[in-house]
């Protein structure tokens, strides 16, 4: 009997649980997870982790995250140039076409290691993957490069078509442009902490946009 009583209670316990309105429940944000976000400048580009002080903690209004940087870091963009499959690839091809390294190196980087790639060819430095180039920690580009397919490359495209991309180089701090889907922005504040510009481009949510690479 004495059983019996226990297990009622319980069973009403987890009733009254289930039936607890949803107003009442509250959702637990989901933490980042992985290692942090790079963090770098250049003449013209900026790590992840650079966007990341602003872009994140974002809530929806049943307050699941919806942060830039959360759902980023678990795309194949922001793992680009992290991919050990890649990587394998790079190296094989190299192995097997020794005379063709420069010509293997430079177009593979191109898309898998584009902030990298683009910083190298603007200050005339060399755009080599392997051994001393991009993949190196001792690189002066390596964190650009580690960064993947990270937000200050596609948000500075302009003119964007099949096959190939254009950032604009020749813009110095606080005005280099980034580009975003909103046509009106507040400037300010981003102007100040990251020394972009942001303005509307109407090439942003554009599927061209990601046909530059694929």
């Amino acid at each position: 009997m004495k059983n019996i009583i226990l297990i009622s209670i319980f069973v009403a316990v987890l009733f009254l649980g289930a039936c607890t309105s949803p107003s009442t429940q509250t959702t637990t944000q989901p933490k980042s997870t992985g290692l942090p976000l790079v963090v770098f400048s250049s003449n013209d580009f900026a790590g992840s982790g650079n966007c990341a002080i602003c872009h994140t903690c974002l809530s929806d209004s049943a307050n699941n995250n919806v942060s830039i940087d959360t759902h980023w870091r678990s795309t194949m963009m922001a793992n680009a140039s992290k991919d050990p499959i890649w990587q394998a690839k790079v190296a094989s091809e190299v192995i097997r076409n020794p005379e063709l390294k420069e010509v293997i190196e430079d177009k593979c980087a191109t898309c898998h290691m584009p902030m990298a790639y683009t910083q190298a060819n603007t200050d005339g430095l060399s755009t080599f993957i392997l051994d001393g180039g991009f993949i190196n920690p001792d690189n002066t580009l390596n964190k650009a490069a580690m960064d993947g397919n990270s937000c200050t490359l596609c948000h500075q495209i302009i003119d964007p078509v099949l096959g190939e991309y254009s950032i604009d180089t020749s813009t110095e701090p606080p005005d280099r442009l980034i580009y975003g889907p909103f046509e009106e922005q507040e400037q300010t504040i981003m102007m100040a902490i990251s020394s972009y510009k942001p303005v509307f481009g109407e090439q942003v949510p554009q599927s061209v946009l990601c046909g530059t690479c694929h």
